[in-house]
């Protein structure tokens, strides 16, 4: 899947994604994952369609790659 210029896999080499919900209602913020690509597109997509069944097309739906924390240095 090559997907569009709005789901295209980004650069670099990431393998693992995280898909966000976040509702600027209720400030709320959740996090699934991680999943490989296609999968969190699928999942991200799941979600929307589950969203808008809701009538909450207002609920954000974000696909973002995961990148572990580096450990800070001297420890």
């Amino acid at each position: 899947m090559t997907g569009s210029g709005r789901t295209r896999r980004p650069a670099g080499g990431t393998s693992l994604f995280v898909v966000l919900v976040l509702d600027p209602v209720t400030e709320e913020l959740d996090s699934y994952g991680p999943y490989g690509y296609d999968a969190a597109l699928a999942e991200a997509a799941r979600r929307r369609e589950e969203y808008d069944r809701e009538d909450l097309g207002e609920v954000m739906i974000l696909v973002v790659p995961l990148h572990p924390a580096t450990p800070p240095t001297g420890t």
